[in-house]
């Protein structure tokens, strides 16, 4: 895995969230970074999908926008590295929390 980064840490403690990082996308296999980097096709495809499974349902329409936003956010959780429980680091918390409190900015990572 690279991964690209920038840190305000010291290069020590910069370079092991780094690699606890890397194991992470090892382990996840996320798509992409964020949610802003997926493709507008296939979010859109997705909402369909989701549309086509609730057809029959009678539920208000701003329920409905509710369920999809939520499904959509679990979508992403799958797919996008900052939106993913970070398996490596204690608590799991969200890639993107870990990144912050560790002082890091991913810009972009690669499978190799």
């Amino acid at each position: 895995v690279e991964v690209e980064f920038s840190s305000d840490k010291g290069k020590e403690a910069a370079t092991d969230a780094a690699k606890k990082l890397a194991m992470h996308i090892v382990a996840a296999k996320p798509q992409y970074l964020n949610p802003s980097d997926v493709p507008d096709d296939l979010v859109q495809k997705e909402k369909e999908i989701l549309m086509e499974k609730m057809a029959g349902s009678k539920k208000p329409p701003e329920i409905m926008e509710k369920i999809i936003t939520g499904q959509l956010r679990k979508f992403y959780e799958g797919i996008c590295l900052t939106e993913q429980a970070h398996m490596v680091e204690e608590g799991n918390p969200k890639v993107e929390k870990a990144l912050e409190e560790l002082g890091l900015e991913v810009k972009g990572f690669r499978l190799i």
